[in-house]
């Protein structure tokens, strides 16, 4: 019913569209949304109710919290996965209208200046559709608006440090938000009351013999334990735990041109929102002073110490807020109207190795010990299997103000370089419990992806593949360029002769790169090489695990150990294994057991803010005020997070999209009889007598499963009856690396973007699960009930004896059966969906892409082991 103001609603969420513009496409896809999202709910609360109660968790001493015993379900309800809901109706304020503020967003965001802002906003006002959502008269209006929306988040303070060098007053401007103030208000926010977990606990799953632990967030590990620990014994005392992250971004095409922007995050908040700007982080809070390289005092030490001074100095004033509360603690009334006696601790510095020895002040490279972490000799850097030293900040501490009472310059200096440190005041050690070197974590993306693979191994294994010559890299290329698609995954069509910067990529690689490369390098060499690659991946993936146990922690030890005797093989006079981010692997377990997932310490997300700064830098603010437009755009996103959330946008899949218990079904094609589809696949073994042989598997199917048969007979169909072909499929399952619902996207299409797209999956069966190709997807009306169906391919032949390739790489080879012996399937049967990789040597066999993602991992090595 169309309203006053001419306007009618959605019916499903009340949206108003002027004139029914746009109200008909709306509402399919507002209908599909709904839909889909009450079917997701609906498969997690099934997985969640067959779970017996088997979570136990016991609370830090100080909290004077009894241990709990929890369902699964209770559990999941009790840490937020879910972003909370805005409380604010209109949070595009104090823009009159969101269309006002959607045209200041798009000027924002596409770096418009001024002129292009006027020429716009006045082609838009001459527009006749909803005149009276816009109202915005000039530039000028609009940066006075973005002045007003500024206090949405806490905005950045201007300052300087006054550093000395050679006699001379260098002065270097400073930029940042007070983080204590920012932090305040975040934790005063009514609207993330129920975000903020305060107590550390340790969690443990019971896995039928004996509850074992488990490690995610960060309250559930050590480090947050320790951190309450080292309060006062008082359960209103609460630790505010930082995550900081750190790196230069080049903004010039000659990287002459560079940004140093500090990003926060707060532990206390799940990492599913923690990178949310509107609840509780992901915000640029600093931009770090660079200091210009002089080719005349570039390397001294006299000079490294300066830009180190430079950079401690300047973060001081970006952690100086910290520093009372951290000694003293902050009562304050949180968003739940909870009084706390809140203390600052930083939990996490995320950064590259570069940036890791400038917070932790250590010599880098050239020092005798190059390990922010611990005091691994220099050249002892290549043995995993080795344990040394932990380094502490009170040591360092220490170490310095020893040298400092020395007589002489080269008398301080020596002693300082014995222990890699340099004679600068670091400014992590004046906030109170938080030790820089503890807080100093791995980080997956430079160490792992652009580190050891991207730099290092993926390197030595392509000067391999060049020394055989072209035949070997053209066929390397060939097969990448020929490996399945799969959503999510990165498709290239060749590598050999491509650089790449992208850890992503790079980490796509590495996976790939092990089942393309198996037939080329067959060499003793060659195969150790993949030994390690392999090695590498197993690591990788569980690192990358969201959820570790106590078993995983332990299994990922092992496998360092696995990865050090292999690389031992690897080594010759051309390459060692000594340097930092090899050996920074040494700590990564213990990184799990003390922060938790690898997702709360990497580098990837924070990243991901270099390209809107570089764009800042380039197309708006002719290279000045870049704090400024910085700012804005985290308001900008801020509120777009608030408008999301009032209208959530549809997730990527078709209009049709019909919703089938575990799985759903899409992309539908026009209804085709059995004739018309067996002539157009005549030359197709498999739908050789399709008819026949789907009434016979039907007949069987629908008495089996609850569903009486049309006048008690089976099934016989005539050439004219029909059925519907359908091209997508989406299928539901519990992941066995979160223990929550997660999905897949199949695609059974010709035509996919070019290039035929027939997905492989995972299928139960009355012996154990097997894998097929699907074939054709479709479904059946059988007693006005639609019934889902996938032709398939079955890989359950005999694949022979193990080899001893396949040993020590690790394969697992499936074997395709016939076209003519595929069968007919319910598409609920579909566990998941998988990768297969053809041998490409020999026709119809393939290998299992066991490192698709953690859940591939875990999955298939239990159904292995089940059946070895």
């Amino acid at each position: 019913m169309a309203s006053d103001d001419g306007k009618k609603p959605c019916a499903h969420c009340g949206e108003r569209f002027s004139k029914g513009r746009g109200l008909t496409n709306h509402e399919g896809k507002c209908s599909s949304r709904k839909a889909s999202k009450d079917k997701n709910t609906e498969f997690t609360t099934q997985l969640k109710a067959r779970r017996p109660e088997d979570i136990k968790r016991v609370f830090h001493p100080h909290s004077k919290r009894e241990p709990t015993f929890q369902s699964f379900n209770e559990y999941l309800a009790s840490n937020i996965t879910e972003q909370p809901f805005p409380t604010d109706p209109q949070p595009w304020r104090p823009f009159r209208s969101q269309l006002d503020f959607e045209v200041a967003e798009f000027c924002e965001h596409n770096m418009l200046n001024k002129d292009a802002t006027e020429t716009l906003i006045k082609l838009i006002r001459r527009c006749t559709f909803s005149p009276d959502d816009f109202t915005l008269a000039n530039h000028a209006e609009l940066d006075e608006l973005w002045e007003l929306a500024s206090h949405k988040c806490t905005p950045f303070e201007r300052g300087t440090v006054t550093i000395q060098y050679k006699g001379e007053d260098k002065v270097f401007d400073t930029c940042t938000r007070p983080l204590w103030d920012w932090t305040l208000s975040l934790v005063q926010d009514k609207r993330l009351a129920s975000c903020f977990v305060w107590d550390a606990e340790k969690a443990y799953k019971f896995n039928g013999d004996t509850y074992m632990r488990f490690y995610h967030e960060p309250w559930t590990a050590d480090a947050f334990w320790a951190a309450q620990s080292a309060l006062p014994d008082d359960p209103a005392a609460k630790p505010v735990c930082y995550v900081i992250y750190a790196d230069k971004s080049k903004l010039s095409s000659f990287g002459t041109q560079k940004a140093y922007a500090v990003v926060a995050r707060l532990a206390n908040i799940p990492i599913a929102i923690r990178n949310s700007v509107r609840f509780g982080g992901g915000q640029v809070v600093g931009h770090q002073p660079i200091v210009k390289d002089d080719p005349q005092e570039n390397n001294k030490p006299a000079f490294s110490n300066f830009k180190n001074i430079v950079w401690h100095t300047a973060l001081y004033k970006l952690l100086e807020s910290l520093v009372p509360p951290s000694k003293t603690g902050y009562w304050t009334t949180c968003g739940d109207e909870i009084a706390r006696w809140l203390w600052p601790i930083i939990l996490i510095l995320a950064a590259d190795y570069e940036e890791a020895c400038v917070m932790a002040l250590i010599r880098g490279l050239q020092g005798l010990y190059p390990c922010p972490i611990c005091f691994v000799p220099w050249n002892e850097q290549s043995d995993l299997s080795a344990e040394h030293p932990l380094r502490t900040g009170s040591e360092s501490q220490h170490i310095v103000e020893q040298a400092r009472e020395l007589r002489t310059a080269a008398d301080r200096e020596e002693h300082l370089k014995d222990h890699g440190l340099r004679d600068v005041d670091n400014a992590f050690w004046k906030v109170g419990n938080s030790d820089p070197h503890r807080a100093i974590s791995y980080d997956p993306l430079h160490a792992d992806d652009g580190g050891f693979w991207g730099d290092h191994l993926f390197a030595q294994i392509k000067a391999r593949v060049t020394e055989l010559g072209r035949s070997a890299i053209v066929k390397i290329d060939a097969q990448m360029a020929a490996f399945p698609r799969w959503s999510g995954l990165n498709h290239f069509e060749t590598v050999m002769n491509t650089s790449f910067n992208d850890g992503s990529k790079h980490e796509d690689i590495a996976k790939m790169m092990l089942f393309v490369a198996h037939n080329v390098l067959v060499d003793e060499a060659g195969l150790l090489l993949l030994q390690a690659l392999r090695s590498y991946l197993e690591g990788r993936t569980l690192i990358s695990l969201e959820i570790h146990t106590s078993e995983s922690i332990a299994a990922g030890r092992r496998e360092l150990l696995t990865l050090d005797s292999v690389m031992k093989g690897t080594a010759h006079e051309e390459k060692n294994w000594n340097f930092p981010k090899f050996h920074a692997r040494r700590h990564v377990f213990d990184d799990i057991e003390n922060k938790g997932a690898s997702r709360n310490f990497g580098t990837k997300t924070s990243e991901s803010m270099h390209g809107p700064i570089r764009q800042t830098y380039h197309r708006l603010t002719n290279f000045k005020d870049l704090a400024k437009h910085d700012h804005r755009r985290t308001v900008s996103t801020f509120i777009r997070e608030q408008i999301d959330a009032l209208n959530e946008e549809p997730e990527d899949s078709p209009a049709d999209l019909e919703i089938l218990s575990n799985v759903d079904i899409g992309s539908r094609l026009k209804d085709i009889s059995f004739s018309e589809m067996e002539q157009a696949s005549a030359q197709d073994p498999a739908f050789e007598r399709f008819r026949v042989k789907f009434g016979d598997f039907i007949s069987d199917f629908l008495p089996t499963y609850g569903y009486a048969l049309p006048n008690g007979k089976r099934l016989h169909f005539n050439g004219t009856d029909t059925i519907t072909p359908f091209q997508f499929l989406k299928v539901h399952y519990e992941s066995m690396s979160t223990w929550t619902s997660t999905a897949d996207y199949l695609r059974c299409n010709p035509k996919f973007h070019g290039r035929p797209r027939y997905d492989c999956v995972l299928i139960k069966t009355p012996q154990q699960p097997i894998f097929a190709q699907i074939i054709s997807l479709f479904s059946c009306v059988v007693e006005g009930k639609s019934h889902p169906f996938a032709l398939v391919q079955p890989l359950d032949a005999p694949s022979g004896p193990l080899k001893r390739k396949d040993k020590l790489l690790r394969f697992h080879r499936v074997r395709a059966k016939p076209r003519k012996s595929s069968e007919f399937i319910s598409v609920h049967s579909i566990i998941r969906g998988a990768v297969l990789v053809p041998d490409f040597d020999k026709e119809g066999e393939f290998i299992v892409f066991d490192v698709l993602d953690t859940d591939a991992s875990l999955r298939y090595k239990s159904l292995y082991s089940r059946h070895s």
